[in-house]
């Protein structure tokens, strides 16, 4: 089965790329941290580098487990 990759925007060019998740279990991702009761178990933190020549800023990726997922096992 193919790994499943968002394409995402940068949030200061709005340039798209290709997100990689940390992980399956760390589906769901946020520019922001996420507050505390919207997750379960830990929150991972990705900094990757804008590949837009023009732009080239640190994007910060927070990848997590929603919580809305467990409500619905």
């Amino acid at each position: 089965m193919a790994e499943s990759k968002p394409i995402l925007r940068c949030p200061y060019c709005d340039s798209p790329f290709e997100a990689r998740p940390t992980d399956n279990w760390h589906s769901a991702y946020s520019f922001e941290e996420p507050l505390i009761s919207s997750f379960h178990g830990e929150v991972k933190k990705q900094e990757i580098a804008c590949q837009n020549p023009k732009c080239k800023k640190l994007i910060t990726i927070y990848w997590y487990a929603p919580m809305e997922y467990f409500d619905r096992m």
